[in-house]
């Protein structure tokens, strides 16, 4: 079958540039003005997001600070929990090097900065704090205090009553200064953390320890003219 042939007209007046879809608007001489590869890089950073997760599956949230449990032990050789470390005793006590009042700062700062209880979740607020210092008592042989012996370890309305005394030994006689001071140089050990110099400075001073006593309770007799200070009674030796 013959070809049909073309017009001279149709050929002259053919189109040789692709077909562009006219625009209407003020963004048509942006468009004619333009070229491929700007309208390229523009669909670029209107694409959205890739996800690199599969379908069906959703991310994973980042892990929170401070999630999990407490500081883990230093060192392997201790035991599983840092109640169960044993400390060294003297004259029958596990001497007391820090005064009343730096304990009470420490135990202070347990409960403002919401310190996780080693091998735990839980952070030390009162309750805790008292559990704690009680399960260590319980183990541990009674003590001397104003109330007689004790080994029960302090209730929480005893713990905030040493936590509002004042002075370098206020509540010095108390069962929370006592339980506490272990508490504290448990979870030094615990932790790893080295002796302070005012700590060391204290071993020096008090071999054996604080004499636990409060000046406000203490009593002595003393010969005429003698009157002890209260600076005095709280740095007393064992």
């Amino acid at each position: 079958m013959a070809r049909e042939k073309i017009p001279k007209s149709r050929v002259k007046n053919a189109r040789t540039e692709p077909y562009r879809k006219p625009t209407k608007g003020p963004e048509a001489a942006d468009t004619e003005g333009r070229s491929d590869s700007e309208d390229e890089g523009r669909d670029k950073e209107n694409a959205s997001p890739q996800v690199d997760s599969a379908p069906g599956t959703k991310a994973k949230a980042a892990p929170k600070k401070n999630e999990g449990a407490g500081a883990e032990k230093a060192s392997a050789d201790l035991p599983d929990r840092y109640l169960d470390i044993v400390l060294e005793e003297k004259k029958g006590e596990v001497p007391c090097y820090d005064n009343a009042a730096a304990v009470r700062r420490k135990l202070n700062a347990l409960l403002d900065k919401k310190v996780k209880i080693p091998g735990s979740t839980k952070t030390f607020n009162k309750t805790s704090l008292s559990k704690e210092m009680c399960e260590i008592a319980q183990r541990h042989h009674p003590i001397e205090t104003t109330a007689g012996n004790r080994s029960d370890g302090p209730s929480v309305r005893a713990l905030t009553a040493f936590l509002k005394k004042s002075g370098g030994m206020g509540g010095g006689d108390s069962e929370t200064y006592y339980y506490g001071n272990m508490l504290l140089e448990m979870m030094r050990i615990w932790t790893g953390e080295k002796k302070s110099k005012a700590r060391e400075k204290a071993e020096e001073e008090f071999p054996n320890g604080r004499y636990r006593t409060d000046p406000a309770h203490f009593r002595i007799l003393c010969r005429p003219g003698e009157q002890p200070s209260r600076s005095e009674v709280a740095n007393m030796k064992r």
